[in-house]
C-alpha cells in the first residue's frame, strides 16, 4: 500500500462531486500546502502544480470565457503561493503568464 502524496490528501478537503472552478477553494488549498512543515519545498511546489495542471485538463473547448479566466485567476494564486517557498520559479511562472 503506497503512501498518499501530499496534493492526494490535500486535493480531498476541496474536491466536488462535479468539477466546478467557481467553487473550488484554490486559496485554502495553497494555505494548507503551505502550512505543511515536514514535506519538502519540492513535494510542496509538486502538489500545487499538481492542481495548477488538474484545472487545466479539465477545461474544454466547451468551457466558458468566464470558465478560462477563473481557471488562469486560480492559476496566479498557485503561482504566487510557490513563490512564496521558491522566489525565482514562482516568478519565472508568474512572468511566463499570457497576459489577459
Amino acid at each position: 500500500m503506497s503512501k498518499a502524496t501530499v496534493f492526494e490528501v490535500e486535493y480531498k478537503k476541496i474536491k466536488q462531486d462535479v468539477f466546478n472552478i467557481h467553487t473550488l477553494d484554490v486559496n485554502s488549498f495553497c494555505n494548507s500546502i503551505l502550512s505543511r512543515s515536514r514535506p519538502k519545498a519540492e513535494k510542496l511546489i509538486d502538489a500545487m502544480l499538481e492542481l495548477d495542471s488538474l484545472m487545466y485538463t479539465r477545461m474544454g473547448k466547451d468551457s466558458t470565457v468566464t470558465e478560462k479566466r477563473e481557471t488562469k485567476k486560480k492559476s496566479r494564486t498557485i503561482y504566487r503561493s510557490i513563490k512564496t517557498i521558491d522566489k525565482s520559479l514562482g516568478e519565472n511562472f508568474l512572468s511566463h503568464m499570457d497576459s489577459d
